[in-house]
């Protein structure tokens, strides 16, 4: 038995370790969906990343396109220069009026500015309060929406309703962000249109001052005026210039506010949808769960009622067997008592020491029965506290596993309590059957001591034998009892085991909270306990195998082993209490554990949220800082334009000091006197305006430090958010790796634990060992064991079949508290088994169940040895009685003449009939009582299928709490994969800032090398433009001179007297000769200067280049990351479509599971209705069957009593008989006669006994029947109903999907009609096409017929006419008529080359098989041809005659020819009708065949069926069968005529020799041209 179990273990173990690999296989499967999950996460990172680069590409893109500008701008600089030496004149005066002008504007401008950076000012502080304001909205919403999930958790059907005003004021709250944002958007465009519009109107100001200036320019060219003024119109120009571009740097600058703007309100609407579509997803989750939640409930309400129905039937039965028991042991004793009572009569009658020794006898049996019950009562009280102390600890129980549990704890401790009560009663029939046995056993001894009483010895001799019968009767009574005993003890191994699952399912809960005790506070304290839990299963094995040995040697000693229970009990008591206060307290600990794992999943959460927006934050902080960085790079700017302009003020006020001696030189020399007054009121403007632009650089300046300070502000805010992002990424780290060493440690326990397996294993090997020895010697009882081992081996399985839900871990935690268990049930088993052999003491080894059977088969042996010795005594008895007849022979004589003594004798014998007609009757009652301990047996029988249903109940409860916890725990992994996963995705994306923030870097420093190299481009350009102005200043000089000169000149020619005044203008000349010389020299310096410049722009175009270079590497670098983003985006597509594809496989195989089990279930709760139906039927027949044996018993009962008296009044007449024959001492023997009747009447009992046992037999055989086919008649009427309430919900289904189809038939009908209508449109039109071309055909031919016709009456009426002509003509007159003719019939007659014309060909006509017919072959000539053919006829010599029969002949020719003609292009337009009404034919045969590909492709979507079908035809032999497949495939593939001709062949069996496999040349026409 050992072995057997040892071996049953193995496999249990083997299969937990598979259990616990497909475990491990689902663990990898689900960590494979969470990597998939990740690399879906990462590929929107990649996409995010993409859109940067382009962006970034973008950016470059556009510095390309500024260097183009550049390159652009230099070759306009070089148009400009020579633009400016052109309009250098015409700007020197202008500068006057403009100058007064622009101190106006830049009083305007400057007030402009000041409001602008104003309002600018006060627009950002609004923006970022408003940011500010919606941040804080969004966090408020947020703890809004936590405190709304913590509501919904606790308050589930609550939270529909509040979801939905939540949901409500979410809207409302959207609504009007998105109106406020609207508005704020709206606002700020009509400030900037408002600015820009202001903008444009001071440009067009400006523009119409220009030309103002422009035209009194033109007035004041005639005037002249002082030279001076040119230099401050050209410094107003260029602070009017400087002016314009600050304007639209704000302008810019304004519109990237506007932008981000717009940006920030893109990126809170992506919050908000997001927010509301996380909330819809954990609405959905939830009513997902509640309804889960209501399902669930609804189940365990069902099971709860069931078992409630269940309970009641049971206790029902089991009250009504308790009654019976009690009435059948009552009424045993009561027999027993009569009997006793009878004996003691009988042997106080025989002797009075017979009588004392009887009533010590009676007086110890008495004693022993007290002790007995007394025993049986202790019996009773320390069961009736266990049972208390089990009621107490599945009351405590009751708190934590709730109803279900307490309803199947009462139910197995009634069944417990009615197994005890039983098992008293059976000791209790033991106890009696020794006394009787006992009792008999005296008798016999007694009537040994006693064979001087002849008669008495004959009396008791009978008595012997009716009591042997009714010892038989007792024996097999017992034997069914023991039967019994055994059917019980197996319910009690089955209850035991369901104890020992109870109690495993009680220590399952426990080791889970303590596991999650231990990961959450001491992670040594686990080893230490693991360490000490292994030492202590290690002592208690120990401890049990010499318990075991011990055992073995105290089995002899029976009050040993009560206390031994009663102190296992007190520590079971201990050990459940204890077990179910670490129970409550680890319950406590789980809750608090899984509120703190949802605070730490709400606080990540609520992190995560505050990651992206400290993310928006940082780039709207850089954007901040690239702003501030194009502020201080304008302020530097400016300061260099400051110094460049003071510079050049200095130069110029050199040049115009210079400028103003020569004038003064000039004008003195002429005779002119100017005052200086106006001239020092142009410099103080001057002045002045160079210090108000000083002013404004210095505020500009301060403007500028104070967007340092918030720059600086800002990036301590910034550094401070970094800090504490760090300090959260170190807490999370933290927590990652104390999970990580959790795990460490639960992989190191495993790996405890199966070393202790290991360990268990080497146990299990030695037990089997031990248990191979023990099979050597029980080599005889080897069936039987056989027997138990297959049950126990059955039981096992299902138990195995029942566990395959649990984990590798739970499995060896399982393993240790079940060994655990069994030794201490094996323990319990030793301690009953103790208390049951105390009056037997017949056990003597551990194998409890191997001795006890070999024990009973003993006492069996026993039994029957004694049976056998009291059949020895009855046939010594026998042939007593023979040699009795035989003196009753002699004695027959005696009888005959004392008649009277025998009509006392037949009295007698009538006495004695009645008595063994009251013996057959207790037989009877025997038969009945047998009959009802096998009606028992049956209920005990079904009550062992109730139990096992109930186990099963059990077991099924136990594997879906086994499957929640498993899913808690996969739940729990998959959380701590998706930390994993978030921690990978955190360090992806800070390496990818650092990448980003590095092309950054990258992208300024190219920036600033861009913005230097445009500084020094425009300072050349600037130097070049001065130049240029004083080149233009120079030049309007020269003409100023030269036009004085001319005056002089003219004033010479005027007077005489004025020639000296002319030499002195000679030598004024020549001066100025010299002054253009030098001046020439001076051009060119500045035009090497020029030079100088040129070179330097060549160098910076070859900068230009090499960044040109530079960039063409980064964008080939660009070009390779995007040829790796985009193998990167295919595989993730591929990857995709693979995970959608698996997903949905993997989904379909879920439902179809799910479909499975759910018919399982259906199945199972049929299965438990029909049989709990089944169930009440059997109790109630039963019910029925015990009513009419209970007023059987009673008219038993009644017919014993009597008998009995009967049978004392028999008594005291046979003693009254005895006494006379004492007397009288004379024997009288019986009549032949008399014993023939006597025998004669026994054989008709004898027979009328089989009958009747037959016939009650067939009563019982065909009540049984009937009652089975009651059961099967209503079964098979509940499946007939269901049946039928399938097939009317299949049919309502049915009619439902008919509906549908009919639906879609009609719109495939309408579509196909559509189609129809469409092809038939357009087979008319062809027609109609074909027809109009066979008419123009027709009318043409008509034309030309009428036209020969006409040619042909001209043709007579000219021959009339040369008739009627004298025919004196000569030859040289009539030979150039037929010319004429001739050449009148050409220019008459149409040129008819219907052969050279070539017919216009229909739509898809082509070359068909009837052109052989037509004029391909035969050449047809034109009718001119067949007129201009010439004769082969001889001319003759008489031309008078001859001439006129030529052309009669030549007429006649042509008709013929053009008869012939005619009837040619009638065959070829007959030949052309046919070729079209093919073209028709397969124009038809295309259309139906296009029809028929649709309705195919229609077909097409059932492939599967059209697959098997094929398969099916293909497969069949040629008959009948594949004829009925005929239309289906027809229906399918949408065959044409022949096609199904064909088939229809094949299905027949007919060959086609003929045929020739047509492969594709059958889709090839007859008019396509190819054969």
């Amino acid at each position: 038995g050992k072995y057997e179990a040892a071996v049953a273990k193995t496999e249990e173990l083997q299969k937990q370790l598979e259990q616990s690999n497909t475990d491990s296989l689902e663990e990898i499967e689900a960590l494979k969906n969470e990597l998939i999950n990740a690399q879906s996460k990462y590929n929107e990172d990649l996409t995010k990343l993409k859109a940067e680069l382009e962006e970034q590409e973008k950016k470059q893109m556009e510095l390309v396109e500024q260097i183009e500008c550049c390159s652009d701008n230099q070759e306009e600089v070089k148009r400009l220069q020579d633009y400016v030496q052109k309009i250098k004149s015409t700007y020197e005066e202008q500068i006057l009026c403009l100058s007064k002008q622009l101190e106006t504007v830049n009083d305007d401008k400057n007030k402009e500015i000041a409001t602008l950076q104003e309002t600018i000012k006060s627009n950002s502080q609004c923006y970022h309060n408003e940011i500010n304001s919606l941040s804080e909205e969004l966090k408020q919403l947020k703890v809004a929406h936590q405190e709304e999930v913590s509501e919904l958790m606790h308050h589930i059907e609550i939270s529909c309703k509040e979801n939905e005003e939540k949901q409500n004021q979410i809207n409302q709250l959207q609504h009007s962000l998105a109106e406020a944002d609207l508005m704020k958007e709206k606002n700020v465009k009509d400030e900037a249109y408002g600015h820009t519009e202001q903008h444009e109107h001071d440009f067009e100001q400006l523009k119409r001052v220009l030309n103002k200036n422009i035209e009194d320019k033109v007035d004041v060219l005639g005037m002249k005026e002082e030279p001076c003024v040119e230099a401050k119109m050209e410094e107003k120009i260029r602070h009017l210039e400087c002016s314009l571009g600050d304007l639209q740097s704000q302008h810019s600058i304004l519109k990237d506010e506007l932008t981000y703007m717009s940006n920030v309100k893109l990126k809170l609407e992506e919050e908000i949808h997001r927010i509301k579509d996380e909330h819809f997803h954990e609405r959905e989750d939830l009513d997902f769960k509640i309804n889960e939640l209501q399902l669930i409930k609804e189940d365990y309400c069902c099971v709860i009622e069931k078992l409630k129905l269940e309970l009641q039937a049971a206790r029902h039965h089991w009250e009504t067997m308790v009654e019976e028991h009690k009435l059948e042991t009552q009424n045993l004793r009561e027999q027993h008592e009569r009997e006793i009572s009878e004996l003691n009569k009988t042997l106080l009658s025989s002797s009075e020491k017979e009588k004392m020794a009887l009533v010590f006898e009676m007086q110890d049996l008495k004693d022993q029965l007290e002790k007995l019950t007394q025993e049986k009562e202790d019996a009773v009280l320390s069961y009736d506290s266990l049972r208390e102390t089990l009621e107490t600890i599945q009351t405590e129980l009751g708190e934590s596993a709730g109803k279900i549990s307490q309803q199947f704890e009462s139910m197995k401790q009634q069944q417990a309590s009615d197994v005890s009560e039983l098992q008293q009663k059976l000791r209790a029939a033991f106890n009696e059957k020794d006394v009787l046995l006992e009792t008999v056993n005296r008798l016999q001894a007694e009537t040994q001591k006693l064979p001087s009483y002849q008669l008495e010895i004959e009396e008791l001799k009978h008595k012997i034998v009716g009591l042997q019968e009714e010892n038989d009767t007792v024996t097999s009574c017992i034997h069914q009892k023991e039967a019994s005993i055994k059917e019980l003890e197996e319910k009690i191994i089955a209850l035991a085991n369901q104890n020992k699952d109870i109690l495993n399912e009680v220590k399952c809960s426990g080791e889970e909270r303590e596991a999650l005790q231990e990961r959450c506070k001491q992670e040594q304290g686990k080893v230490q306990e693991l360490q000490q839990e292994v030492d202590v299963a290690n002592q208690c094995n120990s401890d049990l195998k010499k318990k075991l040995e011990e055992l073995t040697e105290r089995l002899n000693d029976a009050l040993t082993g009560k206390n031994e229970n009663t102190e296992m009990l007190e520590q079971l008591e201990n050990q459940i209490d204890t077990l179910v206060c670490e129970r409550e307290n680890l319950s406590s600990e789980v809750s608090a554990l899984r509120e703190e794992n949802k605070k730490i999943v709400q606080e990540k959460e609520e992190l995560s949220k505050e990651l992206e927006k400290i993310m928006y934050e940082k780039d709207g902080w850089l954007v901040l800082k690239e702003k501030s960085e194009n502020l201080e790079k304008k302020l530097q700017i400016m300061t260099v334009e400051k110094d460049r302009i003071s510079s050049l003020l200095e130069s110029e006020q050199a040049h115009k000091s210079l400028v103003r001696t020569q004038l003064y030189h000039m004008l003195e020399q002429v005779g002119y006197s100017i005052s200086d007054s106006n001239e020092e009121c142009d410099f103080l403007k001057l002045l002045q305006i160079a210090n108000e632009h000083l002013i404004k650089m210095k505020e500009k300046q301060c403007f500028a430090l104070q967007n340092e300070e918030k720059v600086l502000h800002l990036q301590r805010e910034i550094e401070r958010l970094e800090e504490e992002n760090t300090t959260q990424y170190t807490e999370h780290r933290s927590l990652l790796q104390d999970l990580g060493r959790e795990k460490d440690l639960l992989k190191e326990e495993l790996e405890e634990m199966l070393s202790e397996k290991e360990a268990l294993q080497h146990d299990i090997q030695e037990l089997t060992s031990a248990g191979e020895k023990a099979t050597i010697e029980n080599q005889d009882l080897l069936a039987k064991i056989e027997e138990m081992s297959e049950k126990l081996a059955f039981y096992e399985s299902q138990i195995q079949e029942q566990q395959k839900g649990s984990k590798a871990q739970e499995d060896l935690n399982f393993i240790l508290e079940q060994k655990e268990t069994e030794l201490r049930n094996v323990k319990d088993e030793l301690s009953s088994l103790k208390t049951l052999t105390e009056k037997n003491d017949e056990q003597s080894s551990v194998a409890e169940l191997q001795e006890k059977i070999g024990r009973l088969e003993k006492e069996s042996a026993e039994k029957g040895e004694k049976l056998n010795k009291m059949k020895a005594v009855a046939v010594r008895a026998k042939k007593e009685l023979d040699t009795s007849r035989k003196e009753m022979q002699t004695l027959r004589e005696e009888l005959e003449l004392v008649r009277s003594e025998k009509e006392q004798l037949s009295a007698s014998m009538k006495d004695v009939i009645q008595g063994a007609e009251s013996y057959k009757n207790l037989l009877m009652e025997y038969d009945k009582q047998g009959e009802e301990l096998d009606s028992e047996k049956g209920r005990a029988n079904s009550l062992e299928r109730q139990i096992d249903d109930l186990t099963r109940q059990l077991q099924l409860s136990s594997q879906q709490h086994d499957q929640l916890h498993s899913a808690n725990e996969d739940l729990l992994a998959r959380v701590e994969t998706l930390q994993c996963n978030s921690k990978l995705l955190e360090a992806q994306i800070l390496e990818l800032q650092k990448v980003k923030a590095k092309a950054e870097k990258e992208l300024e420093a190219e920036k600033l090398l861009k913005e230097q190299k445009i500084k020094e481009h425009s300072g050349t350009l600037r130097e070049v433009e001065e130049l240029q102005m004083q080149l233009q200043k120079e030049k309007k000089y020269l003409q100023k001179i030269m036009q004085e000169l001319e005056l002089a000149k003219k004033d010479a020619q005027k007077s005489t007297l004025m020639d000296m005044e002319i030499a002195d203008y000679e030598k004024l000349v020549k001066e100025l000769n010299q002054k253009i010389t030098d001046k020439d020299s001076r051009i060119e310096d500045l035009e090497q200067e020029t030079g100088i410049q040129k070179q330097k722009q060549e160098t910076l175009q070859e900068e230009i280049k090499s960044l040109q270079s530079t960039m063409q590497q980064d964008e080939e670098r660009n070009a390779k990351i995007k040829q790796l983003l985009v193998k990167t985006k295919k595989e993730l597509a591929d990857s995709k479509q693979a995970v959608t594809t698996t997903f949905s496989t993997d989904f379909f195989f879920l439902q179809i599971q799910v479909a499975a089990l759910t018919s399982e279930k259906h199945k199972v709760q049929e299965h438990l209705r029909t049989s709990s139906e089944q169930h009440q039927r059997t109790l109630s027949a039963y019910q029925q069957k015990i009513a009419t044996l209970q007023e059987e018993c009673r008219a038993a009962q009644a017919e014993q009593a009597s008998v009995t008296s009967e049978f004392e009044s028999y008594k005291v007449r046979v003693h009254n008989v005895l006494k006379q024959q004492k007397n009288k001492s004379a024997s009288q023997a019986e009549t032949e006669g008399a014993k023939q009747e006597r025998e004669q009447l026994e054989m008709v009992i004898e027979q009328l006994k089989v009958k009747l046992q037959e016939t009650q037999h067939n009563l019982q055989m065909n009540a049984a029947e009937f009652q089975a086919l009651q059961s099967e008649h209503d079964t098979l009427l509940e499946r007939h109903n269901k049946m039928l309430q399938e097939t009317v919900a299949k049919e309502a289904e049915l009619r439902e999907k008919f509906c549908t189809i009919q639906s879609e038939n009609m719109v495939m009908k309408t579509e196909h009609a559509q189609a129809l209508s469409q092809l038939t449109a357009q087979n008319e039109a062809l027609r109609n096409n074909f027809r109009d071309q066979v008419r123009n055909l027709q009318e043409e031919h008509r034309k030309t017929v009428e036209t020969l016709q006409q040619q042909l009456s001209r043709v007579e009426a000219q021959l009339f006419q040369l008739k009627s002509e004298p025919s004196t003509r000569g030859p040289a007159v009539s030979n150039p008529v037929p010319k004429n003719l001739r050449e009148r019939r050409n220019t008459d007659l149409p040129v008819l080359d219907v052969h050279a014309v070539a017919r216009e060909e229909g739509e898809g006509m082509e070359t068909t098989d009837t052109e052989s017919v037509s004029s391909a072959s035969t050449y047809i000539p034109s009718l001119e041809q067949l007129l201009n053919s010439p004769e082969t006829k001889p001319e003759t010599s008489q031309w008078q005659t001859e001439l006129t029969k030529d052309e009669l002949i030549e007429k006649l020719s042509t008709t013929t020819k053009s008869a012939d003609h005619l009837n040619e292009l009638l065959r070829e337009s007959e030949a052309t009708n046919a070729i079209l009404m093919e073209q028709i034919k397969l124009l038809k045969s295309e259309i139906r065949r296009l029809e028929r590909n649709q309705e195919r492709e229609k077909s097409v979507a059932n492939l599967e069926y059209l697959k098997n079908v094929l398969l099916q035809f293909i497969f069949l032999k040629s008959g009948s069968e594949r004829e009925r497949l005929l239309p289906v495939i027809d229906t399918m593939l949408q065959l044409s005529p022949e096609e199904k001709g064909k088939l229809v062949a094949i299905a027949q069996g007919e060959e086609e020799s003929s045929s020739r496999p047509s492969g594709w040349a059958s889709y090839l026409h007859s008019w396509s041209g190819l054969r």
